[in-house]
């Protein structure tokens, strides 16, 4: 079943309108016709039924057959806070990561970011990321768009997420705790933030600017992991093992 993202005010009673490059994409590369069935999604959480009613070079225009609300988000709340790496690795990041339950993204500059981004190039690099992340939650059948934020200095990241129940920062420096070792104790949890650095990872000043708000610093084994690595495979872990928690915790 293929699944597109709409915004709200595009679904009015039981008709959807598609926007244009969905109407191209339906018609042209997908070659769907009048009385194929679709998925519609519009990040509320809901999954609507829809039937193509019209699909010409202007309109594209679904009646509504059914409204369901799949469970196909997790549990468990998590931001990515994902220091700005070189060239085409945040799609990589975003893709994956949005496959995987991530529900934000927070990109951030770091001491050791290399790539910066000028004000004026940055609503179409933004435009570019929501559309990756859109494409993801359409593939992997997710009810909710994750958010993107960014970018921003990482001293705004650590005010921003003030509020989780829990902040983790990787550092191939740590010495301490895993991440594995840690996430029993975060049963419970609803609202996460996962902080992951750039090329190079973050300074010794960034860390003690984090611990000193609270962040705790976490190893992801003796190995050092790509910074696109190590997002991923953290983001997985986390959802994973929380959402494996909240089971065994329901289980009569």
């Amino acid at each position: 079943m293929h699944r597109f993202y709409v915004p709200p005010d595009r679904i009015i009673g039981d008709r959807v309108s598609f926007q244009p490059d969905q109407r191209r994409q339906i018609r042209d590369v997908l070659r769907l016709r009048p009385g194929d069935l679709v998925a519609v999604l519009d990040g509320s959480g809901r999954e609507y039924m829809a039937r193509i009613e019209i699909l010409d070079e202007k309109r594209s225009l679904g009646r509504i057959l059914e409204i369901t609300a799949p469970a196909t988000e997790p549990h468990v709340r998590l931001t990515l806070v994902q220091g700005l790496p070189k060239g085409e690795k945040i799609g990589l990041i975003l893709q994956k990561c949005t496959e995987i339950g991530v529900a934000e993204f927070l990109i951030v500059e770091t001491a050791r970011s290399v790539p910066r981004i000028p004000r004026g190039r940055m609503p179409g690099r933004l435009e570019r990321w929501q559309a990756i992340v859109r494409e993801a939650a359409e593939q992997s059948g997710r009810t909710s768009l994750p958010a993107i934020n960014g970018v921003v200095p990482l001293a705004c990241a650590l005010s921003r997420t003030r509020s989780c129940d829990a902040r983790i920062m990787a550092w191939e420096e740590e010495k301490g705790p895993s991440l594995s070792s840690l996430l029993p104790s975060l049963a419970g949890a609803r609202e996460i933030a996962y902080f992951i650095g750039p090329e190079g990872g973050f300074t010794s000043e960034e860390v003690a600017a984090a611990r000193a708000e609270g962040i705790t610093p976490v190893s992801l084994g003796p190995r050092i992991l790509r910074t696109e690595t190590a997002a991923i495979v953290g983001a997985a872990l986390i959802i994973y093992s929380l959402e494996r928690q909240l089971a065994e915790d329901d289980r009569p």
